[in-house]
């Protein structure tokens, strides 16, 4: 019988009774004990290919029920195991390491800021330099190095918005992540921050106090499970999985 699972906790805190926890696909959520830790995971046939943005949904949901009341490693979404004694040989195998990661991350939560970036300083798209733009190869090579100086120029200003934001929340943060995408074509910078719970209203008050100019267009998230401060040897969710999820939440 396969089982999919939601997260690992403390067999002190996970296996208290928090009411009935229903996952996805309408399974209950059940917990298996063993080696000092606990797992959350659900009866549930193997699934291919990619989920329905409802099971998605449904299987953060039970993640962040879990955090509400303790401590918890959020698994890595599709992760199945055949047979309650292969979760309790996981947690044998690893309990060192989720023990020591569970210690980290207790009484921490995880705050998220997402910047909308413009292609470079002034907003406007850094021209590429196609070859056949001039036949002059003096000229060619000005304009490459130019290219190059708007390009190092741009990454500089990531950088110093990036730097500006993490410095602001260090005292209050004990780690700190960052990440450029582009989804739906708009370049993002996301940073990530673990967090005390207590913090969390100072947190937002300092964002807001970055943000009063109004010079960024910035995104306050979370507070979250700590999706992006667990390993990936660690069988934990996947940094692409935590921002889609993180933002169909707040959506």
């Amino acid at each position: 019988m396969a089982y999919l699972l939601y997260g690992i906790m403390n067999e002190s805190t996970g296996t208290e009774c928090h009411g009935v926890l229903t996952g996805m696909k309408d399974k209950p959520v059940l917990f298996v004990a063993a080696h000092g830790l606990c797992a959350a995971l659900s009866e549930l046939d193997v699934e291919v290919g990619a989920p329905p943005v409802a099971d998605l949904l449904a299987y953060a949901r039970v993640v962040a029920a879990l955090h509400q009341h303790q401590t918890v490693i959020p698994m890595r979404y599709g992760s199945y195991l055949n047979g309650i004694p292969a979760v309790q040989d996981l947690l044998r195998v690893k309990q060192r390491q989720y023990e020591t990661l569970l210690a980290e991350l207790e009484g921490r939560v995880e705050m998220g800021v997402r910047i909308s970036l413009p292609e470079n300083g002034s907003g406007e798209r850094v021209p590429d330099v196609p070859v056949e733009a001039t036949c002059d190869g003096r000229s060619y090579l000005a304009l490459r190095k130019a290219h190059y100086r708007t390009q190092e120029a741009v990454t500089q200003d990531r950088q110093a918005c990036s730097d500006r934001y993490i410095q602001a929340f260090a005292a209050i943060s004990a780690k700190q992540r960052a990440e450029t995408a582009a989804p739906n074509g708009i370049l993002t910078l996301s940073l990530y921050f673990l967090v005390a719970g207590e913090n969390v209203c100072r947190f937002r008050e300092i964002f807001a106090e970055l943000t009063a100019g109004g010079t960024d267009t910035a995104t306050l998230t979370g507070p979250w499970p700590p999706y992006n401060f667990v390993t990936a040897d660690s069988g934990t969710i996947g940094e692409s999985l935590s921002s889609h999820l993180q933002s169909r939440l707040s959506s």
